[in-house]
């Protein structure tokens, strides 16, 4: 898998995560269990946005996250 696609997955695994948790957080029933779902995708959001973070940095030797959060704005 090229890395551009491996990106292209955990952005996708990131957006599902983050949709996954935010569904959990609107459910009333059994709160505890959908607080527990919810932080659990919460975990799975961010452990991608840590391994895109890895690789963008990778593919741009000397440039820090930081750096690119910065153009973004």
């Amino acid at each position: 898998m090229t890395d551009g696609l491996r990106l292209e997955e955990l952005l996708a695994e990131i957006a599902a995560a983050d949709s996954r948790a935010r569904l959990h957080d609107r459910i009333d029933d059994d709160r505890e269990a959908h607080a527990e779902a919810a932080q659990r995708a919460d975990e799975a959001a961010e452990e991608g946005r840590r391994a895109a973070r890895a690789m963008i940095e990778a593919a741009f030797p000397g440039i820090s996250w930081a750096m690119i959060a910065r153009a973004a704005l």
